[in-house]
């Protein structure tokens, strides 16, 4: 399927700014190859200096890219990951970042949702993240409910979502793409109740029953009493204890994404939390592992420092 060439503008134009000088990094594998390489193709409408790489598939999100596509990634200003699996949370991605380089990564990105999800109002987002981020950043304590039995509280600490992970036109700045969540890292020695997902997880898609965990003090205990709460348990398991510490409290707000089993938009829904599991460094955790899954949980209640910000996924 062709992509509008008005996506990809929107793309290289506004969100990241790239300039006809600046060398442009193309990552791809296989299954999303033909996509990324319209996206290369448009860029060289604007710089001079494309670059198209193509990396063998990864086993799951978080896994390192093979060396020597980490090594380009030290080499080019502006950066676009179109994967199937993350880079996101890969020291090849924090080195490059360190870098001051100026990078989307966008695992599992389709057609249908970089046709329906990019072309948003940039500026009322901005808005919006302008007034919640700080409200997060800021909290002592955060407590998360739902009417499936969610509740779990929990303390935060690096909450990014600010401008630059919006507009990636700024030196150092990343996110993904689509674009829509305050996130943070959380302290697990405070991060304790009980979680009901009934969204998505990577790797499992839509939710057909809901997955419960029991969390203490960051660390979540499963209940496998159906299929995909037994193939969750088996990737968390893939790498070992690490694989079951909490690592991030995120909140959707893009107005156009959908839940449609690809967390990569999913967790962008205005109105979800979602919740993560395993490595956390992006956050300046301790949690090295290369496994990084992100588990969605619909219409919640925030509290906030005792204040309720969202009721049943509407913010008041």
């Amino acid at each position: 399927m062709k992509i509008d060439e008005k996506i990809f503008d929107i793309i290289l134009r506004k969100v990241l700014a790239l300039k006809s000088s600046e060398g442009f990094l193309v990552v791809a594998d296989p299954p999303k190859e033909s996509l990324a390489r319209q996206l290369f193709e448009y860029s060289n409408k604007i710089t001079q200096h494309p670059h198209f790489k193509v990396i063998k598939e990864l086993d799951r999100s978080g896994q390192e890219p093979e060396p020597g596509a980490a090594e380009l990634m030290l080499g080019y200003d502006v950066q676009f990951y179109w994967t199937s699996k993350s880079l996101s949370h890969t020291l090849a991605r924090r080195r490059a970042t360190e870098k001051r380089f100026r990078i989307i990564s966008a695992p599992m990105l389709t057609e249908d949702i970089i046709n329906r999800c990019v072309d948003i109002d940039y500026d009322a987002l901005v808005r919006l993240h302008e007034k919640l981020r700080p409200v997060i950043a800021n909290s002592k304590e955060i407590r998360v409910t739902s009417g499936l039995g969610t509740d779990i509280t929990t303390t935060v600490h690096d909450t990014h979502g600010a401008r630059d992970a919006i507009l990636m036109d700024q030196p150092g700045s990343w996110g993904n793409l689509p674009v829509g969540e305050v996130d943070s890292g959380v302290v697990r020695k405070k991060t304790n109740g009980r979680l009901v997902f009934d969204g998505s997880f990577p790797g499992i898609g839509l939710l057909k029953k809901p997955i419960k965990a029991e969390v203490f003090e960051g660390t979540a205990s499963f209940e496998t009493d159906h299929p995909q709460a037994k193939d969750l348990y088996r990737l968390l398991e893939s790498v070992g204890p690490g694989g079951f510490k909490v690592a991030e409290l995120g909140i959707g707000t893009n107005s156009k994404a959908l839940l449609t089993g690809i967390v990569l938009e999913d967790e962008k829904v205005l109105g979800t939390v979602h919740f993560a599991f395993g490595n956390d460094l992006t956050y300046n955790g301790d949690n090295d592992v290369p496994l990084h899954l992100d588990g969605v949980i619909k219409d919640p209640n925030i509290y906030v420092d005792g204040q309720k910000i969202m009721e049943k996924g509407k913010f008041i």
